[in-house]
């Protein structure tokens, strides 16, 4: 199954919300390996690509006096890396334009993926708790909620009372053990 991430607008309607969402596909880019500085232009990722030419200036004007080898471990190497992040990279300009990562689901499909996702933001409007301070009231979605999570009830630094902790493992305790 293939992993999506959505990113929304925040401060709009549950339509508008939903309407407005973006989903990426969290997959190696074949295009972003190919060619780089085409699929940043297509993707229209600007800072992007500015930060790819400021870095890969330098790098190519020593490709007269670099070895070969070397030449095209280095185009190697920065190919990889755009292509492996360009999910990331895609991300990072939605959230320079206002959007938020609301969560990543795992889907067979971009289709079953919207289908996932709609239910997840209708069930999350379901579960909204209306809050009122003075005047105004607002309604705070469970996923700000995290006070109230129970995996926010443990702290990591709380300790076990029954006796050390060998690695990951406490030490078993002796009336629970079977014969």
């Amino acid at each position: 199954m293939a992993s999506y991430t959505i990113y929304e607008k925040p401060g709009l309607s549950l339509d508008e919300t939903i309407e407005s969402a973006v989903i990426v596909k969290n997959h190696y880019s074949a295009l972003a390996f190919f060619l780089p500085v085409i699929w940043m232009l297509v993707r229209r990722l600007w800072w992007v690509l500015f930060g790819y030419v400021l870095f890969m200036l330098p790098i190519w004007s020593l490709y007269g006096y670099l070895p070969l080898w070397s030449e095209m471990l280095i185009s190697l190497l920065t190919s990889v890396w755009v292509s492996v992040e360009a999910p990331n990279l895609i991300g990072w300009q939605l959230e320079r334009k206002g959007y938020v990562e609301v969560v990543t689901l795992f889907a067979e499909s971009r289709d079953h993926c919207e289908l996932r996702y709609v239910d997840f933001r209708l069930k999350a409007a379901k579960q909204a708790t209306p809050v009122t301070s003075g005047l105004k009231t607002t309604v705070k979605p469970p996923l700000a909620q995290k006070q109230d999570s129970p995996f926010f009830k443990v702290k990591p630094t709380d300790r076990m009372e029954s006796g050390p902790v060998i690695g990951l493992f406490p030490t078993p305790d002796p009336s629970q053990e079977t014969k």
